[in-house]
């Protein structure tokens, strides 16, 4: 987080809470006000008290005072989380912008891909030409075994001449 963002992000709690603190203030104020002050200046030497004193508003102010305090402690704690959570996601942001992050994840699968085709291509390759290299020792071997298994041409002609005779039956006629 840079120092400006820090800064700012103080000043947002800061000013959350003064204001709860204030508002806090105001009615342990006011409780002191209704609740103590004839209190207060019924002691005071030279003013002439009431003589009584309610004994309600000293459990109302009491109550402000009370209320007060809680307000500014709630109001801090409020401020304090409410400035945490915005200031993490406005951090996880901008350091994990979603289109940053989808960018990113597809520049990784291309060239998985891209290698993987390669691979793919190469493969195809040597297979292709490991099935030419087998089909061509087929037909090495194939010609191979018909020159073992044909008759090589006689080059000695055992026909008889017309000289010499045959070796057929007579014609019975």
């Amino acid at each position: 987080m840079q120092l400006t963002e820090a800064l700012r992000w103080t000043i947002y709690y800061r000013g959350i809470a003064l204001v709860s603190f204030l508002l806090g203030l105001a009615l342990a104020v006011t409780g002191v006000w209704f609740g103590f002050i004839e209190l207060v200046m019924s002691q005071i030497p030279g003013q002439d008290g009431g003589g009584s004193i309610e004994i309600t508003n000293i459990v109302l102010g009491s109550l402000l005072i009370l209320f007060g305090f809680t307000v500014w402690q709630i109001g801090k704690t409020a401020a304090f989380y409410m400035t945490l959570t915005e200031a993490t996601e406005s951090e996880m942001a901008d350091r994990f912008d979603s289109q940053t992050v989808k960018s990113e994840i597809l520049e990784v699968l291309d060239d998985r891909l891209a290698d993987i085709h390669a691979d793919v291509e190469t493969t195809r390759q040597q297979v292709g030409r490991l099935g030419v290299d087998e089909h061509a020792e087929s037909l090495t071997t194939d010609l191979k075994d018909r020159a073992d298994t044909t008759p090589e041409p006689d080059t000695n002609d055992d026909r008889p001449t017309p000289d010499q005779p045959t070796n057929t039956p007579p014609d019975n006629q």
